[in-house]
């Protein structure tokens, strides 16, 4: 690992596990070059990965600060990131429900999204996340089962992804995401805790592995008064 991600990732660690605190000022650059050993331009390369990351605010003549990143106020576009993961702190009471998991296949929309052929089939994941025992996300996802030739309630109520890159040692890379705003359906309605609320967020995504290639096609809805998305932009 290059000496920048190091610095990235150890004061990302140190962010998520609230050593460094929201609101809280990180050290200097000198002081943070004397720490690490390392130099100031390593320093201030990893610093502006965690402000594009959406960990931290540089700002102009005084020490950077560290930003809020709480699961059920902010979840940063920047990152694939599981509820466990967010959740590393135990700071809320999450579980996770499987609803279905059935394979399918024939789906033209599907076979075009994920670039495959009418001889591919998938697993189709249903998932209701519990938060603070309020019903506030539900998760449907397809993987391509070339790919995921495998998956059990044990798996999916725990953590897929997990599975996925520990047990079948494969690269997730990346996701496209589309985020928007509609009328809940009649299985959000049935699934979710949505009380006096008739809309959802919808976050759409396409999750791509190491060598590029597409292997999971999904939607999470969320209630909207639970959720809200930070994209850090840089002029």
């Amino acid at each position: 690992m290059s000496k920048y991600k190091n610095v990235y990732t150890d004061i990302k660690e140190k962010i998520e596990q609230h050593i460094w605190k929201p609101n809280e000022e990180l050290p200097t650059e000198n002081e943070l070059m004397e720490h690490y050993s390392y130099s100031k331009d390593t320093i201030r390369k990893a610093l502006s990965m965690l402000e594009m990351d959406g960990y931290i605010q540089k700002r102009q003549g005084r020490n950077s600060i560290v930003l809020e990143h709480n699961l059920m106020k902010s979840q940063f576009v920047s990152e694939i990131k599981t509820s466990g993961e967010l959740n590393r702190l135990a700071l809320h009471d999450i579980q996770t429900h499987l609803k279905d998991l059935y394979i399918i296949q024939g789906e033209e929309a599907l076979m075009a999204i994920l670039e495959v052929d009418e001889k591919v089939d998938f697993y189709r994941v249903a998932r209701v996340r519990t938060i603070d025992g309020e019903r506030l996300e539900y998760e449907v996802s397809y993987f391509d089962r070339r790919l995921v030739p495998y998956l059990n309630r044990e798996i999916v109520e725990g953590s897929i992804y997990r599975y996925l890159e520990e047990e079948l040692h494969l690269k997730i890379s990346h996701s496209r995401r589309e985020i928007s705003f509609r009328y809940a359906n009649e299985e959000e309605r049935t699934q979710m805790d949505l009380g006096d609320y008739d809309m959802v967020v919808v976050v759409t995504s396409i999750t791509y592995l190491a060598n590029g290639h597409p292997f999971q096609y999904g939607t999470i809805s969320y209630r909207p008064d639970k959720i809200s998305f930070v994209s850090m932009a840089k002029r």
